[in-house]
């Protein structure tokens, strides 16, 4: 078999035109790493999927949740929570640390699969600007 010389973009021409010219024990061999190859990009693709979700998931509170824990920020800064509000704020502020740690942890799974840093990819996803959970 020869050996071709690929250029930097291949066109799917010419990557048919190649494996045209492929004996047919090399065809049954591209065949098997051409699927083998589909299948880890398909597991790839659902795994980012999934970390996207997830990030997406705990990147906020739910928009009542969010505006109440504001409230009682508020309320906290100014000195005039009571006690139950104090314990639901607290319980609030447990809830937004657990979804930080989920949401910190796909972030930084999905920016080393990306080979990016974590800033990079809240960029990129438009969670850089957020300033509700984080």
């Amino acid at each position: 078999m020869s050996v071709t010389q690929v250029p930097s973009h291949v066109s799917a021409e010419h990557a048919i035109t190649v494996v045209k010219r492929l004996s047919p024990t090399e065809l049954r061999k591209f065949k098997r790493q051409f699927i083998q190859w589909q299948k880890q990009n398909q597991q790839q693709m659902e795994e980012e999927a999934m970390l996207l979700a997830c990030i997406e998931k705990n990147s906020r509170l739910p928009a009542g949740q969010q505006r109440r824990f504001n409230r009682l920020r508020h309320k906290r800064q100014a000195e005039t929570l009571t006690q139950g509000e104090e314990a639901e704020l607290q319980a609030l502020w447990q809830q937004v640390e657990q979804m930080n740690v989920a949401c910190l942890e796909a972030l930084t799974t999905l920016a080393q699969r990306r080979g990016v840093n974590i800033k990079t990819l809240m960029r990129q996803l438009g969670l850089a600007e957020r300033r509700d959970v984080f």
